[in-house]
Order: structure tokens, then sequence, then C-alpha cells
């Protein structure tokens, strides 16, 4: 049949309208990571309608979320990663709230280490200095004949006490925060009038890997972090694992596709579009293609990755300097009956090989509990060149220095500096550090996008990985 000229135009316009419009089509997108950040912005995506992979280099999920229940009994565990969360955690409760995760607050004598009464009446932890024990509400220790305040105040809470300080400065005069990225804490510290010896102190369970390289401006910006956590601790009664176990099943109902033990090898990357190749269980090359790529592993692991085209210098800079604190943990159950009697609280603050001792699981009264030694940074080094098992007898040894009656049959350790997919526990600033690297470590290259917890800048930990997913999700659905 000839059509006329009117009949085509009619025609031509209806296959118009029913050809898809790719300018409005969602892009496809790749997740590097089952963390925390990856498993919540596949969740959100996912619920907006998106195609949604996520590739994951372990045979689980929830990254640097590990809750541990074997070896142990008695329906004890610990969490081998992140830990206790704060009444701030906004994004995380919610989280909870929604899938009906039960959680409830700490109290505030476990946080401590003992009764207000006793606190009032001496030292707020315990503490283990040259060789003897002092449970918390002793009097005020000085074995190390420091002199004026620093004889009146434990290490760590002097500490707090010099970065109050140095945080005044920084909040009258902004530009402050710069000249301190500068200078180490130890420096600072130094300029403040503290001792040597106190320097020393305080570089025990610093939470970053050296007081001598550790930027001071990097602290106080992460002590803006920090101050958001809130001012209750708060636990998730199941274990943390239950909200990176609720968004997985979630999205996995909502059609996002999560394959693990896939592990990344190359990333190649326009404008618009990624590749990605990674090795699948059998050690087979795979390759999936979209639209984005939501990049959310630490970058001691993405280091390990090769860009085609490489990453802008600023960007390569980022992610092949940025520091990770090394920390390792063992953790030791048996009869509590020594720690109660001694009334140690949550935590015997050391200076010994072991730094911390936590009480990790269990409470006053049971017949059995968990003991958590907590090493990190300098500290952590020689415990991480240990094998587990050598390493757990280590840990046995010196807290028979502490705690001689204390026996334990169950044990288990983790090394995050050993961890080939996480290198460390968390990101921080070593010298300029936070005015070189930290305006890089967010910023979206092309297709792909950054997510974690080094990328997060109102929120620290695992409120952080939520906040920075958060924005990646925001980046996505606006176009």
């Amino acid at each position: 049949m000839k059509l006329n000229r009117r009949q085509f135009l009619a025609i031509s316009s209806l296959a118009v309208f029913a050809r898809p419009n790719f300018s409005q089509t969602k892009p496809r997108v790749i997740i590097a990571g089952a963390g925390l950040s990856g498993l919540s912005a596949a969740y959100e995506l996912s619920l907006r309608g998106y195609e949604v992979t996520i590739l994951e280099a372990r045979d689980r999920i929830g990254g640097r979320i590990f809750t541990l229940r074997e070896p142990f009994t008695d329906g004890q565990y610990i969490e081998t990663g992140g830990e206790i969360l704060g009444d701030g955690y906004k994004r995380f409760l919610s989280y909870a709230d929604k899938f009906s995760i039960k959680y409830s607050e700490i109290p505030n004598e476990t946080q401590t280490g003992g009764s207000v009464s006793s606190l009032q009446k001496g030292i707020g932890t315990s503490v283990f200095m040259r060789g003897k024990l002092y449970p918390a509400g002793s009097d005020f220790p000085n074995p190390y004949n420091l002199s004026g305040e620093e004889a009146k105040n434990l290490p760590p809470n002097y500490l707090v006490k010099k970065l109050l300080e140095m945080a005044a400065e920084v909040r009258q005069n902004p530009a402050k925060l710069a000249d301190y990225d500068k200078i180490s804490l130890a420096d600072a510290l130094r300029q403040k009038g503290v001792s040597n010896q106190m320097v020393k102190l305080m570089n025990i369970s610093l939470n970053y890997n050296s007081i001598e390289t550790v930027s001071a401006g990097g602290i106080l910006w992460e002590s803006r972090r920090r101050a958001n956590i809130g001012t209750k601790a708060v636990k998730i009664d199941s274990g943390n694992d239950a909200l990176p176990k609720m968004l997985a099943e979630k999205s996995l109902q909502n059609g996002v596709k999560i394959i693990k033990n896939a592990k990344i090898t190359q990333i190649n990357h326009s404008v618009n579009s990624v590749k990605i190749s990674f090795t699948d269980k059998s050690g087979k090359n795979q390759m999936v293609e979209g639209e984005k790529l939501i990049c959310t592993l630490p970058f001691t692991a993405l280091r390990k990755i090769s860009f085609s085209p490489s990453l802008p210098e600023a960007k390569a800079k980022a992610v092949n300097e940025l520091a990770y604190t090394q920390i390792t943990k063992v953790f030791l159950q048996g009869k509590r009956e020594e720690w109660d009697k001694l009334k140690l609280g949550s935590m015997i603050w050391t200076d010994t090989p072991c730094e911390r001792v936590f009480n990790a699981a269990g409470k006053e009264g049971d017949l059995r509990g968990i003991v958590k030694v907590w090493t990190e940074g300098e500290g952590a080094k020689y415990p991480d060149s240990l094998s587990d098992k050598k390493r757990i007898d280590w840990a046995k040894n010196e807290l028979k220095k502490i705690l001689p009656k204390m026996k334990f049959d169950k044990t288990a350790t983790k090394s995050w500096g050993n961890d080939e997919f996480a290198g460390g526990s968390y990101a921080h600033f070593t010298l300029n550090q936070l005015t070189e690297l930290q305006p890089y470590l967010k910023t979206q290259i092309g297709a792909i996008h950054f997510a974690g917890e080094h990328t997060a800048e109102k929120a620290p930990g695992m409120e952080g990985t939520l906040e920075s997913a958060e924005r990646v999700v925001a980046e996505i659905t606006k176009i």
C-alpha cells in the first residue's frame, strides 16, 4: 500500500514516541564492595528502580563490620571491626528502626568502668602501669613521676584536654587548622608544654599509627566528625552484622545482584561508562559493564587495581598515600570471676604491649566472659608479625602479667592490617594530608563515584559510611 505524506508523518510520529528515550533511561550501576556503604547505596538505588550489581572480593558481606560468634559459647559474640555506636548515628539507627533491628543503650557504668560513686573517688577507668593494677576508683597513680597537671591526669584524658585547647584555637581562627596540619600531634603537644614522657604515654591506644607522624590538624578535623557521635553509647543487641545482612536481603528482593569472591583487577572508564574486570572464585576472568561505578573500597585495596585511563594526578595521590590505622585484636573467653572480683569495669588502660584490655562480652555476675586485647599503630607491629596461633599465645602471656588468675579456653584474633581487602581499620591523615588529600577523597571521576568512611566529612565510622552512601545516591539520582 502506498502511503500519502499525511499517513507517513502520522506513522512516523508514533514510531518516535514508541522509541526508548535513552536520555531518561536510568544508568546501570556497579558497586565495588559489599560493606555498609555499598549495601546502603545498592538498597537505596534499588528502591528507585536502578539495575545494580555489587562485586565483593570476600566470601561474605559486611566489610569491616564483622561479627564473630564462633568459637565462643554461652551465646556470647564479639565485633572484630566496627563496634559501639552513638545515639548521634541517626542514619544507622534509622535503618535499625526501619528493619526492626533491636538496639539498646550501654549503661554508663559499663562504659566508664565503675559506678558513679566510685568514679568520684578516683580514676575513672582501670589502669595497669609499671607492673601494678589500679582498679577504677583507685587513688590517682603517678608511677612515672610526672609533675604538675600531668601528674593528675591519665595520658588519654590529658590528651583530650590538650586537643580541646587546640580546637578552641581553631574555632577562633579557622586558618589555624592548616598550620596544625603541617606538624605532628607530638610536636603540637610539645609546643603546649607536654613532656616527652607524657607524649610517649599518650601514644598508647592513640587510635592512629603514631603520635610522631599523625597530623595534628587531621586529628582536629576528625574531632569535629566525632563530635557528631552523640552523648550515649548504643549497641545492636544481636550484633552489628544485623544491618548489612538486612540491607543485603532487601536489596536482593529488589533485584540487586551480589557477586562474592569477585576480585577486581582493572577498571576501564569514560565519562559515561565503566567496564570492570575481575576474577571469580575459580580464578576465571570475568567482566561486567555499566554506566556508573560506586567505589567503596578502602584506598589500601584500591591502589592494587589498575585504572584505564589512569586517575588524575590529585586523585591518584590521595588513593596511593592516604594512611590507615593498623588495629589488631585478640579475643579470649573464659571464667570472668577475677575480672568482677577486682571491679575492673569495661576496660584496663595499660603501659604494656597489650595497650588496652576490654570486657568484650558478658556482664558482672555471668560465669563466663570474653576479654579483648586491643593493639594499634606501632603497638600492632609485633603481633601483626605473628601467625594467628602465636599472636593468641602472645596475648595470653602478656595478659598473665596483668590478670594472672584468668584462664581462657576459646580464642580468636583479627588483624585488620594483615587483611588483604582492608589494609587497616580506618583512614587518617599524616603530615600535610588534610590539606593535600582530603579535598580529593570524594571527588567524582567521570562515571566513578567514591564512597566509604574515608570520604565522609560530617560523621565518623559506620555512620560515616552511610553518610557517604547517601551522597553518592544523590549524585547519581539527580542526573
